[in-house]
């Protein structure tokens, strides 16, 4: 899963074996580590029966989205890309997060694309 954030808006991707482990119930999760003992930045995506809408939380060190299992089991299901929301913040903000599933980078030539979604990706895109 690649994370990729800018100003308010979290975007995750994620690539066919995440996805098929996420449908499985479970919870996919990357670390980036930093200098220090115990430096580390997580981030995690799960389904969750009990909510009703996507949810985004940031506890010690870790960011943790929550998608809805009908939301997110329909969503695996199809050939839709993405699934996207606003998130209300302080000071009429919003937090944008968006989960897309992850295309190959066409100017990636050594890129082992195989579990990734070449077959819903656009022709017209030249590099990532």
């Amino acid at each position: 899963m690649k994370m990729r954030c800018v100003q308010n808006s979290i975007r995750l991707r994620l690539r066919k074996s995440e996805i098929e482990a996420l449908r499985k119930g479970v919870t996919i999760m990357e670390e980036v580590g930093f200098p220090g003992e115990t430096s580390s930045l997580s981030f995690s995506l799960n389904m969750a029966d009990n909510t009703s809408g996507i949810q985004a939380t940031y506890i010690d060190h870790q960011i943790q989205i929550t998608i809805p299992q009908n939301q997110a089991t329909s969503w695996i299901d199809s050939n839709q890309v993405g699934l996207e929301t606003f998130i209300p913040l302080q000071n009429a903000k919003q937090l944008q997060v968006l989960i897309e599933k992850d295309f190959p980078c066409k100017d990636r030539e050594n890129e082992d694309k195989s579990d990734l979604f070449g077959d819903l990706a656009e022709e017209e895109v030249k590099a990532c």
